[in-house]
């Protein structure tokens, strides 16, 4: 898997807690139009600046977040990483430039298990 591929897995991964009824928003970041930013990060590593993306969850009850928390986890475990943050009914993923992606595969074997 490469870095962009590693990306729309998290994407695919981010549809699938939608069409389960999570209430979730993305939005472009705004970081992506800082130049600065673009030169240092827009590298073969990391994702292209157009793609950058802030994915806000709703969380309506405790069963929400744990499907978030799990798929966040699953995503560790395939070797990606990104930003998170929010609050108690809120979580966010920044796919931007701390999205990192080390070699991996995605474990279908853990995926079966949970």
């Amino acid at each position: 898997m490469t870095t962009i591929e590693a990306y729309y897995f998290t994407l695919e991964k981010i549809n699938e807690l939608k069409e389960s009824g999570i209430s979730i928003t993305i939005n472009p970041t705004t970081s992506k139009n800082n130049t600065a930013l673009t030169e240092k990060f827009d590298t073969p590593n990391n994702i292209p600046s157009k793609y950058l993306v802030n994915v806000s969850f709703e969380i309506e009850n405790d069963e929400q977040a744990e499907k978030i928390h799990e798929a966040a986890n699953y995503l560790g475990l395939c070797g990606i990483r990104f930003d998170t943050g929010g609050t108690e009914n809120h979580r966010d993923w920044e796919l931007d430039w701390s999205f990192f992606y080390q070699k991996g595969e995605e474990n279908t074997e853990w995926k079966a298990v949970s």
